[in-house]
């Protein structure tokens, strides 16, 4: 029961995390983002050409960023470090996608299996599921406000220990997607992961709770 438990605690918010981290590569979000950052200044012309290649690219609907022919392709805009970085970044969504998947399936079917076991214990799982992420977003919350550059880096270390990663100041990448737009970006995601935690605490007690103990 202990590791059912456990195991919950962990699948619910490692899926919710990466959901709300997908937002980065939605087109809607980085189009929102448009003109927002100082750099967007140097790409008006270039900008939702580069973010339709892009975002396109990372949720599969191009096989690679290689469009070569017409001077308006993203080959043109992106240089070889930055396509090379591309394709590991698709990489690492893909894995975390497929994670963040089978955290999902994990932790519904053993949310269900202890449901029927033994609800009071299902209770006592989601009442306290929000100790782990608080520590977490204390912690990464901290870190970016303390030193967003040693967070950052820390970050492409974790995912990107082969390195190619670090680029020109003045890559088309760079100015689409500057340091603040990271910085906010990761606000916005520890901000959206908290109040779906808040969330899960409030219909815990609303609803499991009374089924519970009444």
């Amino acid at each position: 029961m202990k590791a059912i438990k456990i195991v919950i605690s962990i699948t619910v918010p490692f899926f919710l995390i990466i959901l709300f981290a997908s937002l980065l590569t939605t087109k809607p979000y980085l189009m929102f983002s448009k003109g927002k950052y100082q750099s967007h200044t140097h790409i008006v012309e270039e900008h939702d050409y580069g973010v339709e290649r892009i975002i396109g690219y990372l949720n599969y609907r191009y096989d690679n960023l290689y469009f070569k022919g017409d001077p308006n392709d993203i080959d043109y805009l992106l240089d070889y470090e930055s396509i090379d970085h591309m394709v590991d970044v698709k990489d690492v969504y893909t894995y975390l996608r497929l994670s963040a998947l089978g955290c999902l399936i994990v932790g519904v079917s053993l949310s269900l299996l202890l449901y029927k076991k033994d609800r009071k214990e299902l209770y006592k799982t989601f009442k306290f599921i929000y100790v782990g992420p608080a520590l977490f977003v204390s912690f990464v919350g901290g870190y970016i406000l303390i030193d967003f550059t040693a967070a950052f880096t820390a970050f492409h270390g974790i995912f990107f220990p082969q390195g190619g990663w670090t680029l020109d100041y003045d890559s088309f990448l760079i100015r689409l997607l500057p340091t603040a737009f990271w910085m906010v970006s990761g606000i916005i995601i520890l901000v959206l992961f908290s109040l779906s935690m808040g969330l899960i605490y409030i219909l815990n007690e609303k609803f499991l709770k009374k089924h519970t103990l009444n």
